[in-house]
């Protein structure tokens, strides 16, 4: 058995670093424990050329992608831990997303393996959006999300004490558990019935929309305050159904570029010459 920890921080022995640590030492001696530090990792900026598409087609980058992806493929439980920077996710997260286009088509053939995640931040009320951040990244990944945990700790060590190190506990035995039941709020905010997101985008009429999945429902009046109202078979972003809409469409638009690249291009000739870029000057020699 497998039990992989992904690490989106670049300081050493930090708190995402130390939480991945304490939840791997929670399994026992015979699991095959395994960490990646992701900003480590040689990922390059997707190109958007769609090279991945249509499915059973590989992305034309070559770099360390798929050593991450393999790792993936074969853990047995995942653990993801990733730092608030400004306001949302390390870079490293949000590059590695970008390329998880191409994994959209083979959504299939991964195993929707069980994943923890936690996200330490440092300063009270500046954790942003980094836990919608890590959502996209473990959902395009194709990973079972049981629990997820945003907790305060500032100083390289916080992460794995008192009340922190209870939760990096209770993170480490439910993975190692596995459990189908969704698990309760990691706050008091509401939560997208689908993907845990609380961006949510609320009308005035009660209305609203899951800004990460998509996810509608509405707001009503519970039994101890506003409650959402939703269907339960609403296809979100995160559905097989979604995903394989997504591919059709994006197959469908790289094929009508292709049909029409020679109008593109002359549409492009028109503004060629347009040539308002600033530039770095170059270091003298």
């Amino acid at each position: 058995m497998r039990v992989v920890g992904l690490v989106s921080s670049p300081r050493r022995g930090g708190n995402s670093e130390l939480a991945v640590k304490e939840v791997l030492s929670r399994f026992p001696d015979d699991w095959e424990k395994t960490m990646i530090r992701l900003n480590e990792l040689n990922i390059n900026l997707c190109k958007a050329c769609y090279g991945c598409l249509p499915e059973g087609t590989k992305c034309k980058v070559s770099d360390d992608l798929d050593f991450l992806v393999r790792h993936i493929k074969h853990a047995d439980k995942v653990v993801i831990a990733a730092p608030a920077y400004m306001l949302g996710g390390h870079t490293s997260i949000k590059d590695i997303a970008d390329r998880l286009i191409s994994l959209v088509s083979d959504h299939r053939l991964f195993n929707k393996t069980d994943c923890v995640i936690i996200n330490p931040y440092g300063m009270h009320g500046w954790e942003g959006m980094v836990k919608e951040d890590t959502l996209i990244f473990a959902k395009k990944l194709h990973l079972n999300i049981l629990a997820h945990e945003v907790i305060l700790a500032t100083l390289p060590g916080d992460s794995v004490k008192g009340e922190n190190l209870e939760t990096v506990h209770r993170l480490a035995d439910l993975l190692l558990k596995g459990s189908d039941e969704k698990q309760a709020p990691s706050s008091d905010a509401l939560e997208c019935p689908f993907c845990a997101s609380t961006a949510l985008h609320i009308k005035p009429d009660g209305s609203l929309r899951c800004c990460v999945c998509a996810g509608e429902g509405k707001l009503v009046q519970g039994s101890a305050g506003f409650e959402i109202e939703y269907n339960s078979e609403f296809n979100h972003h995160f559905t097989e159904a979604s995903l394989d809409e997504h591919v059709d469409y994006l197959t469908e638009k790289k094929q009508l570029f292709l049909d029409t690249r020679t109008e593109i291009k002359e549409l492009q000739n028109r503004y060629k010459e347009l040539d308002w870029w600033a530039k770095p000057e170059q270091a003298e020699k």
